[in-house]
C-alpha cells in the first residue's frame, strides 16, 4: 500500500471488525424524533415494537446518544428485561440499581434496594438540572404484571418528589398483545403510565433506506478525529478515486431482492438491520485486500455477502415463529 494510505490502526481493531459501531437508519431517526417529542410533552410511557433482529437494542444506544446532544446532562437509564421462571423483586431492583450506576446492587434486602434506587435517581436528576428521567426497557415483552407494578411504585415515588419519569418499552410485537390483555384485566394504571402511545420499529424498506445507512459508512470516521471514514479505511485507493458505498444502494437492494425471490417468500421484503449490517461487514472484510483505484463492488460480491449474512435463513425462522395474526399483518404491509 502506498505510504499515504497507511491505516492508523489494524483491520482487526476497526469498529467494523469488532462489530462495535452505530450508524443511523430511517427507523432509528424516527424513533429519536418520537422520543424527543415524548420528552417535550412529558408523556409518561410509550411502546416501540419490532420483530427480532431489526436493531431495537442497537437503536436504544443510538437514540440515547442523539438525545444527549440536546440534553447533555439529562438522565437516561437503559436496562434489559431478563427472561426468568418467576419474577423476583430482589433481582428486579438489583437490575435497576446496576442500570442507574449504583455499586450496591447486591447489598441489603428489597426494601433497602428500593430506597437506594429512589435516592440514586433523585441524586442523578438533581445533578442534571432537569426534573425528569427517561427509562428504556429493552425486551420489555418479558415483563410480568407484578414487575410493572414495581416499576409503577418507582414512577409514583419519583412523582411525589417532583420528578417526572418517562418509560420507553422496547420489544417484540407481543407488547401490543400484553397491552390489550392489561386493558381487559383492568390494569389501566399500568397502561396509562407505560403504554400511552405506540410506534412500530421498521426494517429497511427501500433502496433509499439502504442509501441512508450506507452513507453512514462514508461519513463515520475512525479514529473519530481523523479523516479515515469507514469506507476509506477498507478501500483507500478506490475511495481516493471516488468510490462510495452510498452509490451501491441500488445494487445492494437488488441483491437482497434476488435472495428474497429465490427463497420464494410470499411477503414484502423488509430487511432487518442486523442482516443488512452483516452484509456490509462481509463485503468490506472479505474484499479489502482487493483494493485498487478502479475497484468496484460486483453483483457477485453483494450476492455472496447477502448469502453469508444468513438473511434468508433468518426470515424463514422468523415467519415459522410468528403467530398467525402477526404473519398476516406482515404479508399485508
Amino acid at each position: 500500500m502506498q505510504r499515504g494510505y497507511i491505516r492508523p490502526v489494524s483491520i482487526d481493531q476497526h469498529p467494523i471488525s469488532q462489530k462495535s459501531y452505530i450508524i443511523p437508519t430511517p427507523s432509528i431517526d424516527s424513533v429519536a424524533e418520537r422520543v424527543s417529542k415524548i420528552i417535550r410533552l412529558r408523556t409518561p410511557g410509550a411502546i416501540i415494537f419490532g420483530y427480532p433482529r431489526f436493531g431495537k437494542t442497537y437503536s436504544i444506544r443510538y437514540v440515547i446518544s442523539c438525545l444527549k446532544i440536546d440534553h447533555p446532562n439529562a438522565v437516561f437509564i437503559s436496562f434489559g428485561c431478563e427472561a426468568k421462571k418467576s419474577p423476583s423483586e430482589d433481582a428486579f431492583f438489583s437490575n435497576l440499581l446496576e442500570a442507574a450506576g449504583h455499586k450496591g446492587k447486591l447489598i441489603g434486602n428489597v426494601t433497602k434496594k428500593r430506597s437506594r434506587l429512589i435516592d440514586r435517581l433523585c441524586e442523578l436528576v438533581e445533578s442534571s438540572g432537569h426534573n425528569w428521567v427517561v427509562f428504556f426497557a429493552d425486551e420489555a415483552q418479558r415483563l410480568d404484571v407484578i414487575e410493572y407494578e414495581w416499576l409503577r411504585d418507582v414512577h409514583d415515588k419519583l412523582e411525589r418528589k417532583g420528578i417526572r419519569m418517562m418509560t420507553i418499552l422496547v420489544g417484540q410485537p407481543q407488547l401490543l398483545h400484553q397491552k390489550s390483555a392489561l386493558r381487559q384485566s383492568n390494569h389501566t394504571q399500568i397502561v396509562l403510565r407505560f403504554m400511552i402511545t405506540e410506534m412500530r420499529f421498521d426494517g429497511l424498506l427501500s433502496a433509499e433506506d439502504l442509501a441512508t445507512c450506507l452513507a453512514g459508512y462514508d461519513e463515520a470516521c475512525f479514529p473519530e478525529s481523523s479523516e479515515w471514514t469507514y469506507t476509506r479505511f477498507f478501500f483507500p485507493l478506490a475511495y481516493e478515486n471516488g468510490m462510495r458505498l452510498v452509490d451501491q444502494a441500488g445494487a445492494l437492494w437488488t441483491a437482497f431482492s434476488r435472495a428474497h425471490e429465490a427463497a420464494r417468500f410470499n411477503f414484502d421484503m423488509e430487511i432487518p438491520m442486523q442482516y443488512f449490517a452483516h452484509t456490509v461487514e462481509n463485503a468490506l472484510s472479505e474484499n479489502w485486500k482487493r483494493d485498487k483505484s478502479d475497484f468496484a463492488f460486483s453483483s457477485a460480491i453483494w450476492d455472496l455477502a447477502v448469502r453469508e449474512s444468513f438473511y434468508v435463513e433468518a426470515q424463514e425462522e422468523l415467519h415459522l415463529g410468528l403467530p398467525e395474526g402477526d404473519l398476516a399483518a406482515r404479508k399485508n404491509r
